[in-house]
């Protein structure tokens, strides 16, 4: 790295290291965590921290009275094994180094909302919290307390706020039963216990009025306003399997990395599919270099270049150019500033196994997304062999979707030599043989397929989406 220059050259080699690893995550989650903590010894600090699993949940589930938070959170207690925490449990265990510092009849709304953020910060720092994560329920009830818990640092990566009609949720609460033994939840019409046992023993909460609720409601809007970026709010006014299925794909989801990252593309597709539309789009609007390889394979002939005397030769044959001369072309391309520096979008490369192998083999080299751009052989006969160049403009026609506006334009037009159906249906042939191949080779590093028969900035929407949203790999 060269310090005389400004800015700062940085080797393309770095840049990818941290992006494999996720430096800049691992940088931003230190440097909270000292932040939030502030330790007096901040090495064995984070040597500890490094040690310790940061991708365990960390839930807070809000909700109205009676919009079902407990039912969900012991659910989902179940389904990502985290430790469940609700106030009432942590009232009625409450470390004695904390007892002279509560009101004479301690109950959930009359301790501190410092004090309450004390008694979470200790049980989050549990053993067990730690190593599985947490999901806390029925807390904060108010503005005061949120702030109070997150001044302590407790941030949660997830929250969900259960919202549904006022009189939904007063309907409700009005049928809420609690078994005093088991502290399962139960409803007289919605979830009747089976065992009359259990019935029998069923209790009414208290402060379930609908003056309460009201009430209740009222301070608990106010809440979700500390917890905007992380929020997600889900209609509980729907069947209970429903409300949890949406839940837990929220909270089992992978945080979105806000760091910088390079993109590195690359479109597959046979002829006709669109991809130098899809590839222009990319760099037009993200300004990524286009890395076409038929245009490199031109430029090296035209530039008389070692490289460009050793492939003329296979293309006058119209034969594949060895994939070790291929190779040295495309990795000088890639290392040239504008790639390492703002990413890339290729076309025209791999075209075999073999070829898609040598790409992921050099880092610099290796695409972040892979993306097929799938269409019938009908749709790509009609697209090229009823298109035509104006020899006097090079303005591009097409029979159906872009015909010419005038007769002497028209009389004109003359047609690629490639464009014949025979050419069209070799070169549509010649990608299909190396297609399950390569889709073998992608489709466990998470390619995407699109369906390029429509519309180009229908196709381009869906490439888009796959270019900014997280990777699913299997």
């Amino acid at each position: 790295m060269d310090q005389t220059l400004y800015p700062v050259n940085i080797s393309p080699e770095f840049l990818l290291y941290a992006e494999r690893n996720t430096l800049f995550e691992l940088f931003q989650k230190c440097i909270s965590s000292l932040l939030v903590d502030r330790p007096n010894d901040p090495i064995t600090y984070l040597i500890d921290f490094l040690k310790k699993d940061a991708d365990v949940p960390r839930v807070i589930i809000l909700g109205p009275p009676a919009s079902g938070r407990h039912t969900i959170g012991k659910l989902l207690q179940k389904k990502l094994n985290a430790v469940l925490i609700e106030a009432a449990d942590l009232l009625h265990n409450i470390p004695s180094k904390f007892k002279d510092k509560l009101p004479p009849k301690p109950t959930i709304h009359n301790i501190p909302s410092t004090l309450w953020a004390q008694l979470f910060e200790e049980r989050v720092k549990d053993f067990e919290c730690v190593r599985r994560g947490w999901i806390l329920v029925d807390f904060p009830n108010n503005r005061e307390q949120a702030l109070a818990l997150q001044g302590h640092g407790i941030a949660p990566r997830y929250v969900v706020c259960l919202e549904a009609p006022d009189n939904v949720l007063i309907e409700r609460a009005a049928g809420k039963r609690i078994d005093p033994k088991t502290k399962d939840i139960y409803h007289i019409t919605f979830h009747v216990p089976s065992s009359r046992e259990i019935q029998d023993r069923l209790i009414t909460p208290e402060d379930n009025s609908e003056k309460a609720m009201h009430l209740r409601l009222k301070e608990y809007r106010r809440v979700k306003d500390c917890y905007k970026p992380v929020l997600r709010t889900i209609n509980a006014d729907q069947p209970l399997n429903d409300i949890f299925t949406q839940i837990y794909s929220y909270a089992s989801k992978k945080e979105r990395s806000i760091a910088l990252h390079t993109p590195r593309i690359v479109i597959l597709g046979p002829t006709g599919s669109g991809r130098k539309t899809v590839a222009t789009q990319i760099s037009r609007k993200y300004d990524v270099p286009i890395v076409s390889i038929p245009t490199l394979l031109k430029q090296q002939i035209v530039s008389k270049t070692p490289l460009g005397a050793s492939i003329k030769p296979y293309l006058d044959r119209q034969t594949l150019v060895p994939d070790s001369l291929l190779t040295q072309i495309i990795k000088d391309r890639l290392n040239q500033k504008d790639c390492t520096t703002k990413g890339w979008v290729m076309i025209g490369f791999p075209r075999t196994r073999e070829q898609a192998e040598s790409l992921a083999r050099t880092p610099v080299m290796a695409p972040t997304r892979v993306f097929f751009l799938d269409i019938p052989l009908d749709i790509a006969l009609e697209r090229l062999t009823n298109r035509a160049l104006d020899p006097v403009t090079g303005d591009r026609f097409h029979t159906h979707e872009r015909p010419p506006s005038t007769h002497n334009i028209k009389q004109r037009l003359a047609q690629h030599p490639t464009d014949d159906e025979e050419s069209v249906q070799k070169r549509y042939q010649t990608y299909s043989v190396y297609y399950d191949e390569l889709q073998d080779f992608y489709s466990p590093q998470g390619a995407i397929h699109v369906a390029a028969d429509q519309d180009a900035y229908t196709v381009f929407e869906a490439v888009e989406a796959g270019i900014v949203n997280q990777l699913h790999k299997e």
